[in-house]
C-alpha cells in the first residue's frame, strides 16, 4: 500500500523559506513565516501564563512547566531563520540561527523576562524558574538543530540524484515533488516517418538486449559488388585482365 504523499507536501510547505529584501543592505537571510506565526502563538501563551495567576490553576509543576513551554518555544524559534546556500561557508552566517536564537530564547526569554516578572507586585524572582527556563532552552535548540540537518541534508541528496537535464534546485523549487527523483536517464527510441510517435519509456541501461553501440543495419552486407554489371548473375563474379606492354 502506497504512502499517503500528503506528509512531505506539508512539510516542504511548511519548511519552505523565502528572502527578506533589506533596503540598502544586501543580506543573505531567509524567513519560514510559518515558524514565525507559530512562534507569535507560542509568545502569547507564554506572556499569558508569566504575567498572570493562569498557570497556577493547570495540574502541572510549575518548573515543569517552565521546561516543557521554552523548550517548544525554542526549537519552534530556531526554524525561522535560514540563510542562503552560497553564503553558509561564511561562519557567521552558517551559526547564525544558533546566535540568534541564543540571544533571544537564552538571554531576553530564559534570564531577562523573569527579571520583568520579578517587578510585578504578585510575582518574586526565582533562581530554579530560570535554570528550567534555560535547560528546556538547551533541549529545545539541540532539537531543533538536528532535525534542521537532517532535513537540509536529505535536501541536499535530493539536489544531487536530480536528472541532468534540469536546472538546479532552488527553495522556490522545493516544493515539486517529482523533481530530483529520476536516477537513471531515460531511452527514447527513434521510430521512421509515418509510424506513430512513441512516447518515452523507462528501460534498464545495463540489459544486455538493449543495443547501446549500433554499427550498422545487416543491409549493408547484400549490396552487390562494384562493378558487377545489370545483367551479371549473383554466382558469376568478373576477374581484371592484366595487359603487359612492350615500352
Amino acid at each position: 500500500m502506497a504512502s499517503p504523499k500528503w506528509p512531505p507536501r506539508l512539510m516542504k510547505t511548511v519548511m519552505k523559506s523565502y528572502h527578506v529584501r533589506i533596503p540598502k543592505y544586501d543580506m543573505p537571510i531567509r524567513l519560514r513565516p510559518y515558524f514565525f506565526v507559530f512562534t507569535c502563538i507560542i509568545m502569547v501563551v507564554l506572556a499569558l501564563l508569566g504575567f498572570t495567576n493562569f498557570s497556577r490553576a493547570l495540574p502541572l509543576n510549575d518548573k515543569l512547566l517552565h521546561f516543557l513551554c521554552f523548550c517548544i518555544a525554542t526549537g519552534v524559534f530556531y526554524f525561522i531563520f535560514d540563510v542562503e546556500e552560497d553564503a553558509r561557508r561564511i561562519w557567521f552566517w552558517r551559526h547564525s540561527g544558533l546566535i540568534f536564537t541564543a540571544v533571544v530564547c537564552f538571554f531576553c526569554g530564559g534570564i531577562l523576562s523573569e527579571i520583568v516578572q520579578s517587578l510585578l507586585p504578585y510575582k518574586e524572582f526565582q533562581l530554579g524558574d530560570v535554570v528550567a527556563n534555560l535547560l528546556g532552552s538547551t533541549l529545545g535548540l539541540w532539537s531543533a538543530y538536528y532535525m534542521e540537518k537532517y532535513y537540509r541534508h536529505r535536501r541536499e541528496i535530493a539536489r544531487l540524484y536530480r536528472p541532468l537535464d534540469t536546472e538546479p534546485l532552488s527553495d522556490e523549487d522545493d516544493d515539486d515533488p517529482l523533481r530530483g527523483t529520476q536516477l537513471l536517464p531515460t531511452h527514447n527510441t527513434q521510430t521512421a516517418k509515418g509510424s506513430k510517435p512513441t512516447t518515452a519509456r523507462m528501460t534498464d541501461v545495463w540489459d544486455e538486449q538493449e543495443e547501446l553501440f549500433g554499427i550498422g543495419d545487416d543491409s549493408d552486407d547484400d549490396e552487390p559488388p562494384r562493378g558487377a554489371g545489370a545483367g551479371a548473375q549473383p554466382g558469376n563474379v568478373v576477374v581484371p585482365k592484366i595487359l603487359v606492354t612492350p615500352s
